[in-house]
C-alpha cells in the first residue's frame, strides 16, 4: 500500500495500487471526546464519545473530504484508512 499524500500518490492510485489514508486518533481529558485528525486528508477533524462513533463518522466523511482534496480519488475502491491512537493515562 502507498500512502495519500506522498509523491505520485494519485498517479499510484489510477494504477491500482491501493492507498492508505492514515488517521491520528488522540483522546481530549478536558472535552471527555476522542479526535481524529490526518495530515494525509486536509479539513479531516471529527469528534466522538467512543472509538467505534469515531470510526463510524470519519468512515462517512471519508468520500466527501476525499472529493475535496482529491477528485481523481473518488472513484478508487482501493482506499484504505489507517487508525492510529497514541497512548493516554487513565
Amino acid at each position: 500500500m502507498y500512502r495519500l499524500g506522498w509523491f505520485f500518490s494519485e498517479f499510484f492510485a489510477s494504477m491500482g495500487i491501493p492507498l492508505l489514508i492514515k488517521v491520528n486518533v488522540l483522546f481530549d481529558v478536558e472535552a471527555n471526546v476522542y479526535v481524529a485528525t490526518s495530515s494525509d486528508l486536509k479539513g479531516l477533524i471529527v469528534e466522538a464519545e467512543t472509538l467505534d462513533e469515531l470510526e463510524k463518522e470519519v468512515k462517512v466523511l471519508l468520500p466527501e473530504i476525499l472529493a475535496l482534496n482529491v477528485p481523481s480519488l473518488v472513484k478508487s475502491k482501493s482506499t484504505y484508512c489507517s487508525f492510529n491512537q497514541a497512548p493516554f493515562a487513565v
